[in-house]
């Protein structure tokens, strides 16, 4: 199935449809001399709506969509229908000060449709907001599989089922939740170490209350589901923090929705905690002991470039230093350092955020991501004026960080003079610890892995001695490497992975290096370079060494590394 995404086709012949509608309730208003509002447009907190109840709303065919104090406004396709007259009246009476604006039937058919999202539960609300010490326990021993959880969730009202949904995240460790639409039915699915997950079937109907319910806690507009929307929301759980930080996407029938879980609860780890080995931790201290120059940390989203960067600003923060950081979001607050939220959408971008940040005396800068020329430019400047600047772009190599500032006009003397190391990266599952068990593979049948092994073993000569043997294994006659092969319990939800560790390759700049991209040099060319200059081990060799060390298995770096 294919998630049912507006095409332009569609969203065109909707938006005419619409516009008509709002036009002809525009030229109505005009002509009967009331004023006209485009409810599509207004933004309507949802607790106006408790002003007047569904029943009456819907038999007037009238909603409240602004009240302020005693000010009250109304909107109804025909203000001069049956009743409305006596409930202006009626509410005239408590001393409001009423007036009744003309909308089109569209705007209010949704206005009415919001009624039904559960909304208005103030006791759900709560509970979304404070759920108990007990909650991670109490749903261990209440749902035995997500089947469970699934029969349980088409019970509740939407704030519950945000409750559970958010529970049961945290308890098997999402980092995203998805309310994913089709034609006919919305799937709730969960990232759990990198991978989705299908856990629950929500018909249509329950979906949208759904939807709207979160729209609403996250402070966006509930009645807009035409355009894309961007907002967050916070709960307590444990007496811990844990922020949403929540996206949806118009489709045809459901807003798809996806949702961040920024838990504070794991706060800051350091390199080694993040799965660096002792020669990445000691080239990313080196580059932090400089007084200046950029260090990049490169990989597609989700590869952990953040986690990485903040453990960075953790290792060089100090009370003699002024780390400031621009971000989009914040994702997690760190105690003395400035941090400044960029809005893309809004004038502060991080181009211009950066201009003003360096009139602030920083010694340290952190840069969320380089998307484009102006921000590239203002990030070289200052690491070639005496800052530390960290920041991430979003390339598959490490030498791919030197192609991408080019792509952005940054000239090549900038880069090599600007830059002292650069680390791509990518997440592999861990295996779990309590249904791992050993198999052997013939490195025959994996050559890259066979051919990556001899170098590896000349700059980590502890692997010679770990699981490999050359002879017969099955009846196959080679050189067989033991390898982890999990097999899935209840502690892992029956994935055979447990948590995820990170797996580096480094390009430190040494002065060939840096004379070599001074020159114009191609990326083949900067390769061969590297791997002489550097002595570093690539994604795959990384991850092959883990394997060995039975942390992971090669289909996962396979999957990442390729």
């Amino acid at each position: 199935m294919s998630l049912p995404i507006k095409n332009e086709e569609s969203i065109a012949v909707d938006a005419i449809n619409q516009n008509f509608e709002e036009k002809a309730a525009q030229e109505k208003a005009l002509s009967l001399g009331y004023e006209y509002i485009d409810l599509a447009k207004f933004p309507i907190n949802p607790d106006i709506l408790s002003t007047i109840d569904f029943d009456k709303a819907e038999a007037l065919q009238l909603v409240p969509f602004y009240k302020n104090g005693y000010t009250l406004k109304l909107a109804a396709p025909d203000p001069e229908a049956k009743g409305i007259a006596l409930l202006k009246d009626e509410f005239e009476s408590q001393r409001f000060n009423v007036s009744v604006y003309i909308c089109s039937q569209r705007g209010l058919d949704h206005i009415l449709s919001l009624y039904h999202s559960e909304l208005l539960t103030k006791r759900t609300v709560e509970l979304v907001h404070d759920f108990n010490e007990n909650a991670e326990e109490n749903f261990e021993s209440q749902f035995l599989s997500f089947g469970d959880l699934e029969a349980h969730l088409k019970n509740l009202p939407a704030a519950e089922s945000l409750n559970e949904i958010e529970i049961s995240a945290i308890k098997v460790r999402a980092s995203d939740i998805h309310i994913q639409p089709y034609e006919n039915q919305a799937v709730l699915r969960f990232r759990i170490d990198g991978i989705l997950h299908d856990i629950a079937q929500l018909d249509l109907n329950r979906a949208k209350k759904l939807v709207n319910y979160i729209k609403y806690e996250a402070g966006m507009r509930s009645n807009i589901s035409h355009i894309p929307q961007d907002g967050s929301l916070r709960f307590t759980a444990n007496q811990r923090n844990i922020d949403l930080r929540v996206s949806t996407l118009p489709t045809e029938s459901v807003e798809s929705v996806v949702m961040r879980i920024l838990d504070s609860r794991k706060g800051l780890k350091n390199f080694t905690e993040l799965g660096f080995d002792e020669f990445t931790v000691e080239l990313i201290s080196r580059a932090l002991r400089r007084k200046s120059g950029m260090l990049l940390v490169t990989g597609p989203t989700g590869s952990g470039k953040t986690t990485t960067l903040y453990a960075m600003l953790k290792e060089l923060n100090s009370s003699e230093k002024k780390l400031v950081s621009l971000e989009d979001p914040v994702e997690y607050h760190l105690e003395g350092v400035t941090q400044s939220p960029v809005d893309e959408n809004s004038d502060y971008t991080f181009a211009n955020g950066l201009k003003a940040l360096l009139r602030h005396d920083p010694d340290v800068i952190l840069i969320g991501e380089i998307r484009e020329a102006t921000t590239a430019k203002l990030a070289s400047e200052a690491a070639l004026t005496g800052h530390v600047v960290l920041s991430s772009l979003h390339t598959n190599s490490a030498l791919g960080a030197i192609s991408r500032l080019r792509n952005l006009g940054l000239e090549s003397f900038n880069i090599a003079s600007a830059i002292n190391a650069v680390f791509a990266q990518r997440l592999v599952r861990k295996v779990c610890t309590s249904c791992t068990e050993k198999n052997w593979i013939n490195l025959e049948d994996h050559k890259r892995a066979k051919e990556l092994l001899k170098s590896l073993e000349v700059k980590y000569p502890h692997l010679k001695t770990s699981g490999k043997t050359k002879g017969q294994h099955e009846g196959k006659t080679g050189i067989f490497l033991e390898v982890p092969a999990p097999k899935g319990c209840e502690k892992c939800s029956h994935t055979g992975f447990s948590g995820q560790t990170a797996i580096c390759e480094a390009l430190w700049f040494t002065d060939e290096l840096r004379d070599a991209i001074a020159k114009e040099m191609g990326e083949e060319g900067l390769k061969n370079l590297a791997t002489v200059q550097n002595d570093s081990t690539s994604l795959f060799g990384d991850g092959l060494k883990k394997v060995i060390l039975g942390e992971t298995t090669l289909d996962e770096v396979y999957r990442v590394a390729g």
